[in-house]
């Protein structure tokens, strides 16, 4: 797995800490660099998400410019695994996923939205269990 953020923006130590126990154990690896073309590199599934979150609205200038090269695009994608696919939590904003890429046969967006509806529900009935 690799995770690409801006300079200000990278993981929070203990985050990564967690990350690399999560590693060992498992043996897996993690990259943390603030270049999204390396972290696209041979990558299968590249993912992003909402840049300016709720209530985060004043700051949207600032991080628009401290996230710029980071929105994915077929350009920035081109070192990936040559059948990668693109996720997205949404609400996707322009500034973060290209029309080209999101709205491609590369983007598994939707289907990743209808899965999490019946995710939450199974959540939900579980959570219900002992009361009805």
């Amino acid at each position: 797995m690799a995770v690409a953020a801006p300079k200000g923006y990278e993981c929070l130590d203990e985050v990564v800490e967690d990350a690399k126990d999560m590693c060992k154990e498992s043996g897996a690896e993690i990259t943390y660099t603030n270049d999204p073309k390396v972290a696209v590199e041979g990558a299968d599934f590249i993912t992003t998400d909402t840049w300016v979150s709720m209530g985060d609205e004043h700051k949207k200038d600032e991080k628009l410019k401290s996230f710029e090269g980071y929105q994915v695009t077929e350009e920035l994608c081109k070192g990936a695994d040559s059948d990668w696919h693109f996720l997205h939590c949404l609400p996707r904003h322009p500034e973060e996923v290209d029309d080209e890429v999101f709205y491609s046969k590369r983007s598994l967006v939707f289907p990743e939205a209808e899965n999490r509806m019946y995710t939450v529900m199974a959540v939900i009935l579980f959570l219900m269990r002992e009361t009805v």
